[in-house]
């Protein structure tokens, strides 16, 4: 079931609302872990026994980690615990991948399993993992009733495509929470601008981005058209993706968990590594609590041996390259079974550690050229630059396969024996300008500030209440009229 379909808008979410709030708080619990299970069975109800099996299993290791029987007890656990729920992601989503590519060694001689992916083993994966590691560090308490592990890992608004909710920040929720009407509002405020982000934006701008990627020979495909393709992308996946969040965000609040921010406007980053700051913030900030620290922290005693031989600049940097390095590699599998997301995080990673070898060259430069850091034009310049990497690391993050990025990129700079511009993509401008334009301005804090300077008109309840209707409204009549509508991230 998706968010953006008539039976969960018109169905699901009123009877589940109602059930919730009708039953005792003592009740509310099972309810909604009940309510959770039904909305992930809903499209292949086998798949709910592997989430049951990630439940049970994450819920033994939860009570085993705290007990500390011996030196080195909880190491050993959280390392089977991270053995456990690796193996059964690989199993069910990389086995085909990696057989597949062995084949091509072994000249087909391995059977091929073609196992089906499970919608959202990725997230509710790495959930799981989250809770073991904070039980173990001490940053929220370990659950004996095996339900509240179940709500936790399987809890809707966010089952299926993120945020990664870090258990630390629910935990407290989980065991007692306050519901009010204030919140519940802001819930449906928040779903609804979620809502109409991919109803509205996402789906709408969607049609350019599959026109320009649908090309069969690239050089048909002019380089305006193909950077109008990538940004058409770009504002795709952030309003489809983003639009999740903030509805995951807004069903939260409903129930009365609060779930931590997914984006921060990351178009409007002036570096790679801000941007990473501000786009899919859960995840990035799984992989640096659970992953870069603990390898930067690994590779400490190479970092000195590396400042013996050559010097302190390269021993200080030798933990946090080594670590990006595995962050990027992994980031670019957990996304996806594919050389696409492999190279795509390998591109990532190689960005962020240059930016992190050359920052103090490219300080000295700023200095040296006198540039002011904080005009206008220089804010610009980086802006449109960290752009431009993004929107490169978009292709091949979009394209279908490692070879149609290649053409892609050809395309782009116009190697690909292909026009600069033709009248293809005058016309996809032409008629995707009004929807480019409100992506735009969507993707940047226009709204809030457009707010403040109406002044009480912008924070009047009665003008929010309207918004938010109008919205409803105009992102209902979409879902009636269109077919199934899944999310991007439906398949991480």
């Amino acid at each position: 079931m998706v968010f953006s379909s008539a039976a969960f808008l018109f169905a699901f979410l009123p009877l589940t609302l109602a059930g919730y709030y009708l039953l005792p708080k003592r009740c509310r619990n099972v309810f909604l872990m009940c309510a959770s299970l039904l909305f992930y069975a809903w499209g292949e109800p086998k798949f709910v026994l592997i989430m049951i099996l990630s439940i049970g299993m994450n819920y033994v290791f939860g009570l085993l980690v705290v007990r500390r029987e011996t030196p080195g007890w909880q190491k050993r656990i959280l390392t089977l615990m991270v053995i456990a729920n690796l193996s059964l992601l690989f199993v069910f989503k990389y086995l085909n991948f990696t057989i597949e590519n062995l084949n091509r060694l072994c000249h087909g001689a391995i059977p091929q399993t073609h196992i089906t992916l499970p919608i959202g083993i990725s997230f509710f994966t790495f959930q799981a993992m989250s809770y073991v590691f904070d039980v173990a560090l001490g940053r929220g308490r370990v659950q004996k009733n095996p339900l509240n592990v179940a709500l936790y890992i399987a809890l809707f608004p966010q089952l299926i495509a993120g945020p990664i909710v870090r258990y630390e920040t629910v935990a407290e929720e989980i065991d007692t929470r306050t519901e009010s009407l204030t919140e519940f509002v802001k819930g449906i405020r928040r779903f609804t601008v979620g809502l109409a982000k991919k109803m509205i934006l996402s789906n709408s701008i969607a049609l350019l981005a599959d026109q320009a990627f649908s090309y069969g020979d690239i050089s048909g495909l002019s380089a305006a058209m193909a950077w109008l393709g990538a940004l058409a992308y770009a504002f795709q996946i952030y309003f489809d993706f983003g639009g999740y969040s903030d509805m995951a965000i807004g069903l939260g609040l409903m129930f009365g968990f609060h779930f931590d921010e997914n984006f921060n406007y990351p178009y409007i980053s002036r570096t790679v590594s801000e941007f990473w700051q501000r786009w899919h913030i859960s995840l990035s900030s799984w992989f640096r609590d659970y992953l870069f620290y603990p390898v930067s922290r690994k590779a400490a005693p190479l970092g000195k041996k590396v400042k013996q031989r050559w010097g302190k600049t390269a021993g200080r940097l030798t933990p946090s390259v080594i670590a990006l390095a595995v962050v990027w590699l992994s980031t670019g599998i957990w996304h996806g079974a594919s050389w696409n997301y492999i190279f795509w995080g390998i591109y990532y990673g190689a960005l962020l550690i240059g930016a992190l070898v050359f920052q103090p060259t490219s300080k000295k430069w700023v200095k040296r050229l006198n540039i002011r850091v904080n005009s206008p034009w220089f804010i610009g310049f980086q802006i449109l630059r960290t752009m431009v990497l993004v929107l490169l690391g978009y292709v091949l993050f979009r394209s279908g396969s490692l070879r149609y990025a290649l053409g892609y990129f050809r395309a782009m700079f116009g190697l690909a024996g292909n026009a600069a511009v033709d009248t293809a993509a005058w016309d996809a401008l032409k008629n995707h300008a009004s929807v480019l334009l409100l992506c735009a301005l969507g993707s940047t804090p226009f709204i809030g500030y457009l707010q403040r300077k109406l002044g009480r008109l912008g924070s009047s309840e009665l003008v929010k209440n309207a918004a938010c209707l109008l919205l409803l409204i105009l992102s209902a009549a979409y879902i009636v009229s269109s077919s199934y509508n899944p999310f991007i991230y439906f398949a991480f």
